[in-house]
């Protein structure tokens, strides 16, 4: 897959970490501005923040009961990309492909592939704060590796 990378100012992320310990991909929108390693607008994939340093973008207090993840997946050990809150089909399947990518990358797992939702709690993203929808749209489309 073709990554456009455009990296921001290095005042825009965090320390610098080992790549070995990524272990989560956390999708979340963007309309809010967090800074994501990744951005997915229209068929296009953007890095933003380069994989060995950290975002901030996983941080966040335990909002509700939904966020069974809190804790467990940190800014330290996993990846963003972000989405606009309302994608388009060329925007999921874009995701699809940058999260395939990302897991063969680092050998992460699909039970690992998670929402800011299941950190949180909060509907992030909206679109895929229903389950059943979240596993329809995404994880049912990913391959084990």
């Amino acid at each position: 897959m073709k990554i456009e990378r455009k990296f921001t100012e290095s005042k825009d992320y965090g320390d610098k970490r080992n790549k070995r310990d990524i272990e989560y991909i956390v999708i979340q929108t963007i309309d809010n501005k967090p800074i994501t390693h990744y951005q997915v607008r229209d068929d296009n994939a953007i890095q933003y923040i380069p994989d060995e340093f950290l975002s901030n973008s996983v941080n966040g207090a335990r909002l509700s009961t939904k966020g069974v993840f809190h804790g467990i997946c940190t800014k330290y050990n996993s990846i963003s990309i972000g989405l606009p809150s309302k994608p388009s089909t060329d925007e999921i399947q874009t995701c699809i492909k940058l999260i395939m990518t990302i897991k063969q990358r680092y050998k992460v797992k699909n039970e690992k592939v998670i929402r800011l939702t299941d950190i949180t709690g909060e509907p992030n993203p909206e679109t895929w704060y229903d389950n059943d929808r979240w596993h329809k749209d995404i994880i049912s489309n990913l391959i084990e590796l």
